[in-house]
């Protein structure tokens, strides 16, 4: 058992580290109409998805903290909501809702806009940069999308590995 939640967290761990330096590479991570995705919400909320509440808050806090530092500033913030977030839904898959990729894709379709554009709101308009809708429409709504779009991927890489380190 030891054995197999090494290979499966060690599994989730080189996913969150090879996406993080996808997501950082503008060459491997390219703008698309202003926007470049945030790859760590979708690996965080799928994670959540195969795992108990304990490894779902650890994996979101650190997803959280590289997306921290790779878009927000300061560290926090969506380390804080990740971690909420992935609580969340790892109590719900565990206990009242089955899961699938239509229940997953709901879930991002929720939360993925609601961390982001509460980014959006806390570093940019309430700092008082100006022109905000122009802003919003040209980096954050493709930022949206673009991480929406990967939700799917890391369904379907994360169930390979949830499945595969299953225990008997």
């Amino acid at each position: 058992m030891k054995r197999i939640n090494f290979v499966k967290y060690t599994a989730f761990s080189l996913e969150i580290l090879l996406c993080y330096i996808i997501q950082s590479n503008h060459v491997l991570s390219p703008a698309v109409f202003g926007g470049r995705p945030v790859m760590m919400l979708p690996i965080a909320m799928t994670i959540a998805v195969f795992e108990g509440e304990i490894p779902s808050i650890v994996f979101a806090v650190i997803c959280g903290i590289l997306a921290d530092a790779g878009y927000s500033g300061p560290i926090g913030y969506y380390a804080i909501l990740l971690a909420i977030l992935c609580y969340t839904v790892s109590i719900l898959m565990e206990n009242y809702i089955r899961t699938n990729l239509l229940t997953v894709i709901m879930i991002g379709a929720l939360s993925i806009p609601i961390m982001i554009i509460g980014q959006f709101m806390l570093f940019y308009v309430l700092m008082g940069y100006g022109n905000e809708w122009h802003y919003f429409l040209t980096h954050y709504v493709s930022r949206i999308v673009y991480t929406f779009a990967y939700v799917p991927v890391f369904y379907g890489i994360n169930r390979f590995i949830a499945l595969k380190t299953k225990a008997e």
